[in-house]
């Protein structure tokens, strides 16, 4: 029996010029399954279903008319059809829902790698900068909130102008006025600037703070155990 179906799917591709690869990068149809369509080996393919899919999409990629086709073809594909059962619904609708996860998987892995870049992109240029190799951090000029016993006496004041930098590891918690500005670990290198009336630095490593206070260098801080509460306000500088 002449392979009527095939040969005609082959007619089409040939006069357009189109090679079962140039198909197959268009549907996404392995060129084997192609090549069994036009070879009429439908003993590939597990349902009627398929077979008619892909000679759909096989039409489609050739820019051929599918309605005159399979209108042309019709009693010749359905005997083919006959002989090659009925369909598995379920399996097919298995195979799209898999289908359609994969599409959405994908999709969410590139939308959690952009938004992992925006973060890292972020947590690297957030107010911290680095100048010549050293953290500054920046804090707004004046307290907000003044402690009761300087509220009057401030005003007269200058105000302080406080730079430290580290020499080792340090934790630190480092108040103007009521606010605490900063709580965490200094590595060497760090480097923390205020600016206002009243300040209150609580260290774990006095040694590792080096303290330059209006200009001037403060005295070493003496080394403790139980670490270091130091108050700086203009009446004690």
């Amino acid at each position: 029996m002449d392979k009527i179906l095939g040969q005609a799917l082959k007619k089409e591709r040939e006069m357009r010029g189109i090679s079962l690869a140039d198909i197959a990068a268009e549907t996404r149809i392995g060129t084997r399954y192609l090549l069994a369509l036009e070879n009429e080996d439908f003993s590939m393919f597990s349902g009627i279903f398929y077979i008619r899919y892909y000679i759909k999409n096989y039409l489609q990629a050739c820019g051929a008319d599918e309605t005159a086709f399979f209108n042309t073809h019709y009693s010749y594909l359905q005997s083919i059809l006959e002989k090659k059962g009925a369909p598995p619904p379920d399996q097919y609708l298995s195979k799209v829902g898999y289908l359609k996860f994969k599409r959405r998987k994908t999709i969410l892995i590139i939308l959690l790698l952009l938004l992992t870049a925006v973060f890292f992109y972020w947590f690297f240029n957030r107010s911290a900068h680095v100048e010549n190799g050293t953290a500054q951090f920046e804090f707004p000029s004046f307290s907000g909130v003044l402690l009761p016993d300087v509220v009057d006496s401030c005003r007269d004041w200058s105000p302080v102008n406080l730079s430290m930098t580290f020499v080792d590891s340090c934790w630190l918690q480092f108040w103007r006025g009521n606010q605490k500005l900063a709580e965490k670990v200094f590595k060497p290198g760090d480097a923390l600037d205020g600016h206002g009336y009243q300040f209150t630095l609580v260290l774990s490593k006095p040694g590792a703070v080096r303290l330059i206070v209006n200009g001037r260098e403060w005295p070493r801080l003496p080394e403790s155990a139980n670490g270091l509460k130091l108050t700086l306000s203009p009446d004690k500088v």
